[in-house]
């Protein structure tokens, strides 16, 4: 069986040398690529085209800046929506020690599938939430999954959504590792129409894709957080 390929990137060659290391202990998961500043996200993608990012938000763009007036600064959002959209088949997991509500809002409203802060038991949780987004899954560690609790949003859900969009977005947040297929199965409807209800729950909630669609679930109240978070260990 083809291991997951993983490519990381992060200023701190110590985070850098715990993920190696934590990687090479699991034989499902193979760490091709390692960068230490926003320009390497690029060249390793365009030669590794890895299942999975690790990606820090914090680091530097450029690796060697000798005019302390430049700015180097590593714009997360613009890179990952490139990133995204010129290798589909990657999956992006931000894992990093910031968490601010704009930065988790915007990363999944463009597509990525995972977000864990460094202090959530990195090193128990990082296999299990590489395994969970390569499959299509959605993983937050618990300390994202706090931030997003505390923002609640006031219209009622029944008055963005209707019953069967409520039960479409509920079956999904349910089991997130399922197909479409197989969560149409489960309500008895066709994959087509399941796909037309999404689609609509997608313009209702304003949103583009699943990962966003869920987090506003969350803070409608649709959907408890528990059912992103993933395990502690504890």
């Amino acid at each position: 069986m083809k291991p997951i390929t993983v490519i990381t990137l992060d200023d701190h060659h110590l985070v850098r040398h715990g993920i190696r290391s934590l990687l090479q202990e699991d034989p499902t998961i193979e760490l091709v690529g390692e960068g230490w500043a926003g320009e390497h996200l690029d060249i390793l993608l365009q030669m590794h085209k890895p299942d999975i990012v690790l990606l820090d938000i914090g680091m530097p763009q450029k690796e060697d800046v000798t005019d302390s007036e430049g700015n180097n600064t590593f714009h997360v959002l613009p890179a990952i929506a490139r990133s995204l959209c010129q290798y589909p088949n990657t999956n992006i997991l931000i894992v990093s020690q910031y968490a601010s509500q704009a930065i988790i809002e915007g990363a999944l409203e463009l597509g990525v599938k995972g977000y864990i802060l460094k202090g959530d038991m990195l090193s128990q949780n990082l296999t299990d939430a590489i395994r969970t987004v390569y499959r299509g899954g959605m993983y937050l560690s618990e300390g994202v999954g706090k931030r997003l609790r505390y923002k609640r949003m006031q219209p009622q859900p029944d008055e963005i959504l209707t019953a069967r969009q409520l039960e479409v977005i509920q079956t999904i947040a349910a089991n997130p590792d399922l197909s479409y297929a197989q969560h149409a199965a489960q309500m008895e409807i066709s994959e087509h129409t399941f796909n037309n209800h999404l689609r609509q729950i997608f313009n209702r909630l304003n949103v583009s894709s699943l990962a966003a669609a869920l987090v506003k679930a969350v803070q409608l109240g649709i959907v408890s957080v528990d059912k992103l978070v993933g395990t502690s260990g504890e």
